[in-house]
């Protein structure tokens, strides 16, 4: 090991290679990102359109100290953005606990 890859290894911010699936190509984000809004399908199986999830899941994490907008939710339905912790656990909560497992285990 050179001296150069040894103070590369201990530095904590900095570049870091991505890692991807061999299962499904995509980064370890990516696919966190992909649960997720497949998790808010789950949780309005009544959205028909990407809009109405939109709109109903707006609707329903708007709080009077956090509103959230549509776009926000559009964005995480793209894999554009990730969401809050907050709002995981609530739209989890929703989906049902078992959907906790479907990120762990994708093809289970």
């Amino acid at each position: 090991m050179s001296s150069s890859s040894f103070v590369f290894g201990l530095c904590e911010d900095g570049p870091r290679p991505i890692e991807k699936s061999f299962r499904n190509g995509l980064t370890p984000e990516e696919a966190e990102r992909r649960w997720f809004a497949d998790l808010l399908w789950k949780a309005f199986p009544e959205a028909r359109s990407e809009n109405e999830l939109a709109e109903l899941v707006a609707e329903v994490l708007t709080t009077e100290r956090r509103p959230i907008h549509p776009k926000t939710v559009r964005n995480w339905l793209r894999c554009d953005n990730s969401p809050h912790f907050r709002y995981v656990m609530r739209v989890l909560a929703m989906a049902g606990a078992e959907s906790l497992f479907d990120i762990f285990d994708p093809e289970a």
